[in-house]
């Protein structure tokens, strides 16, 4: 059913281990996204530089909505006219081949990086601007309930490992700067206040989003996701609110 229900265990009380440390791929700027892929060859690259315009595309602007906006696949079918170069990091590096796994069918980071030029005027076509910074930090107020786990989701929270790792990939992923209660560094910033409740019945999380700014309050979730989903639309809808687009769809 997918790593929510993966991590039930955790959250139901039982102890975890933590993970061994891996080597990570570098923080991505502003006009740069990374793409899972297949191999380094041509089978999965045209793919993944669709998907990482996409993602470019909504991170400079800060409106998710340019996901569903029909003009993109026109964009997307030219992504690597955008592209001023790309690299690939294996997922498996350190691990040795096997069986008749070659190079080629190994799992890959695909990072590709974009002309800020040509990115601000694709926008200009889809009707949006660039969202100039300063950004402001997103404080994480959230609380957690699965199976018999009640908690804060908080920076020394020891059932929290995964999830603080999907909302650290949220953040990167939206161009955004998160920080969770316990976190060093000054406490400014606009609260985003939610709940994560696993429930059997909807299949997965159930996950509620509040955010007051410019006068006005605003509400949102999603149900039946995996918390990566779940944080993704917090900080989506929160990126969208700010950036002046509006309140999340």
């Amino acid at each position: 059913m997918g790593r929510h229900w993966a991590v039930l265990a955790v959250l139901a009380g039982l102890a975890a281990t933590p993970a061994a440390a891996m080597p990570q791929d570098p923080a991505l700027g502003r006009y740069e996204a990374r793409a899972f892929v297949t191999g380094t060859d041509l089978r999965s690259r045209p793919a993944g530089m669709a998907a990482c315009l996409a993602d470019v595309l909504v991170k400079v602007s800060g409106d998710p909505t340019i996901l569903t906006d029909p003009r993109l696949a026109a964009l997307q079918q030219h992504s690597a006219d955008y592209v001023t170069d790309f690299d690939y990091w294996d997922r498996m590096s350190g691990i040795a081949h096997h069986d008749e796994q070659g190079s080629n069918d190994r799992p890959y980071n695909l990072t590709v990086r974009f002309d800020p030029a040509r990115i601000d005027a694709a926008l200009a076509t889809l009707g949006r601007s660039v969202w100039p910074d300063p950004r402001p930090v997103l404080l994480f107020r959230v609380h957690v309930t699965g199976g018999r786990a009640n908690f804060d989701l908080t920076r020394a929270a020891p059932q929290a490992g995964e999830m603080r790792a999907a909302i650290v990939e949220s953040a990167q992923k939206y161009g955004m700067r998160v920080a969770l209660p316990g976190d060093p560094g000054p406490a400014d910033g606009v609260a985003l206040a939610g709940t994560l409740v696993l429930s059997r019945q909807a299949l997965g999380w159930v996950s509620t989003w509040h955010l007051d700014y410019g006068g006005s309050g605003y509400d949102w979730g999603d149900s039946g996701v995996d918390f990566d989903e779940a944080f993704r639309d917090g900080i989506g809808g929160a990126m969208r609110i700010l950036s002046g687009h509006g309140a999340p769809q």
